[in-house]
């Protein structure tokens, strides 16, 4: 069985985290927001982590939370199916942002498997819950085996409803707490960016990528920070499409010798390297802007009410999953 450790108490719940050990790798996670509060790998922890719920709650970056019901922004908080319109929270300006004020990355989810390489949890999001249609069950299932960490998401819903589930960790391959991520190196197997509008939400063009947005060829994150489009963003938060063959995309670190290859059946991936984040208290002391960076594969941002792109829509009676897995490794010359 995983070690189960005692973690913190919110709303007179007991909150638990799951500790899912193989070989060099060892994963901790969270019951409450199927939460990765820690990921290590040879014994360099490479994801952001918090002392508490409530430390979480107040740095506002999701870290390492399951993601939902939608991942990313929908425009004025506002999507139509079967020629009704459904109205949700704007938390985020005008429009809404990761599953609303109280998204699926807080809320309780319930253990229903752990065994010492795998843990299976599962929450019941109420019809109306934040504003979507359907009583929808989500599975959220964590496995390692050797160097890998897959999660798989399984939903299914009782009415036609919106679902696209991602996670949201920070790495810093150099190590959480180091500094800035910026000097982490990047590809990404996506030759097609969704430029936005100042609220984030894609105009509804595909545009190539150019110099600035280009990482086709591995090459520092923070390499073209200095470039105008950086500006409105404090650096990247964009949405690729995948080409979908081999890894997604791959992150190396000169100063640890760490490589992560991320794969998943996802169709686009967000690329966030934490502008927005400010100074707050992590498991490795302060971290602030550019600490750590997101990989968030999932639909494209307002997919549902743009033209030309995959829709995150579930219907009602099916049972629909998405994979995501990360792949480490170490030059053995590192130290």
């Amino acid at each position: 069985m995983a070690e189960k450790q005692y973690y913190d108490t919110i709303n007179d719940r007991s909150v638990y985290k799951y500790i899912l050990k193989s070989g060099k790798l060892d994963v901790g996670v969270v019951d409450h927001g199927a939460r990765i509060d820690h990921l290590r790998f040879d014994g360099v922890d490479v994801a952001l982590g918090f002392d508490s719920i409530k430390d979480y709650c107040d740095s506002a970056t999701y870290a390492g939370a399951t993601i939902g019901r939608v991942a990313n922004r929908i425009a004025k908080g506002k999507f139509a199916i079967n020629g009704k319109t459904y109205s949700l929270a704007c938390n985020n300006g005008k429009n809404h942002l990761h599953g609303g004020n109280v998204g699926f990355d807080k809320r309780p989810f319930d253990v229903i498997e752990h065994t010492n390489d795998k843990i299976v949890m599962r929450y019941v999001s109420a019809d109306g819950e934040e504003g979507y249609p359907g009583k929808l069950t989500l599975t959220v299932t964590f496995t390692i085996d050797g160097c890998k960490l897959h999660i798989g998401f399984t939903a299914e819903s009782d009415a036609d409803t919106l679902w696209c589930p991602t996670n949201h960790l920070y790495f810093n391959l150099d190590g959480a707490g180091s500094g800035t991520c910026l000097k982490n190196k990047l590809v990404i197997n996506s030759d097609t960016i969704t430029p936005v509008d100042e609220g984030l939400i894609p105009t509804g063009e595909k545009k190539a990528v150019d110099k600035t947005f280009d990482f086709r060829v591995m090459r520092e994150i923070g390499e073209e920070y200095s470039s105008d489009e950086l500006k409105a963003t404090n650096g990247y938060d964009h949405n690729y499409i995948l080409r979908g063959d081999d890894a997604v995309c791959e992150v190396n670190s000169d100063a640890s010798g760490i490589s992560m290859r991320l794969y998943t059946d996802l169709p686009c991936l967000q690329f966030y390297s934490g502008g927005a984040m400010r100074k707050c208290k992590g498991h490795d002391g302060l971290y602030d802007t550019w600490y750590g960076f997101c990989l968030e594969p999932q639909f494209a941002p307002n997919a549902i009410n743009a033209e030309g792109f995959d829709k995150p829509i579930l219907k009602k009676g099916e049972v629909k999953s998405y994979n995501i897995e990360y792949v480490f490794s170490r030059d053995n010359g590192r130290e």
